[in-house]
């Protein structure tokens, strides 16, 4: 896959910027851009590499556009782990030596292996915790609605690592409930909405925890 660098001038003067200012000869372009679905307030998401240096992150509003461009030496990027199966669908901009090519091609094998296991006993405490958010938001004071406002950030992430599998963000992981969970995007839709009530959460929170499917996992801890 390509990217067409050539009609995208904004992203031309990112890569100079990254080469001149920091040295890097590696630019990988991940995210909506990369895969070809950007939208008029998208990103730039990068992953840049020099030969060496400390690691650094450049966000900024570059054009009218933000940029996020995360700045690794070689050494670092050798032994990539999962904190990078963010770029499995990155595009290389410019390379030496492959090394674009080859670290894209490691992040897509850990990637394919599966997003790690979540121990029974963090489910547990994912169900305990969504339960006591919600408790705690229902005073309705300014603690409370920080609470309710942290847990429904939380429960998109929380729904998959209950299901073990990868989280990729808002964009992503809800282009894929919509299309391999319609309820339960239905419910984060509905949840979402600033005139949604508490059991409009509460039928969200079912919907991520699987409660009733999980009660083996909170019997194990009682």
């Amino acid at each position: 896959m390509s990217y067409p660098l050539s009609t995208d001038n904004r992203l031309s003067k990112i890569v100079q910027d990254m080469q001149v200012k920091y040295g890097c000869h590696t630019i990988i372009l991940y995210g909506s851009r990369a895969r070809g679905e950007p939208n008029n307030t998208s990103d730039y998401d990068i992953i840049a590499i020099r030969e060496k240096g400390d690691f650094l992150r450049d966000c900024k509003m570059y054009d009218n556009f933000y940029l996020d461009a995360f700045i690794y030496s070689e050494e670092a990027i050798k032994n990539p782990d999962i904190s990078l199966v963010r770029i499995k669908d990155g595009v290389v901009i410019l390379q030496k030596e492959s090394i674009g090519d080859i670290l894209l091609k490691e992040i897509k094998n850990i990637f394919d292996k599966g997003s790690p296991k979540t121990a029974a006993w963090e489910k547990h405490e994912i169900i305990t915790w969504t339960q006591k958010m919600l408790q705690r938001a229902k005073v309705n004071d300014i603690e409370g609605n920080f609470r309710l406002h942290w847990l429904l950030h939380d429960l998109l992430e929380c729904y998959f690592k209950m299901r073990d599998n990868w989280y990729l963000g808002p964009k992503e992981s809800f282009r894929w409930l919509k299309a391999n969970d319609p309820a339960a995007h239905a419910a984060f839709e509905t949840a979402l909405k600033s005139n949604a009530c508490f059991s409009d959460v509460e039928k969200l929170i079912y919907h991520v925890t699987e409660i009733e499917k999980n009660e083996n996992v909170v019997n194990e801890k009682t």
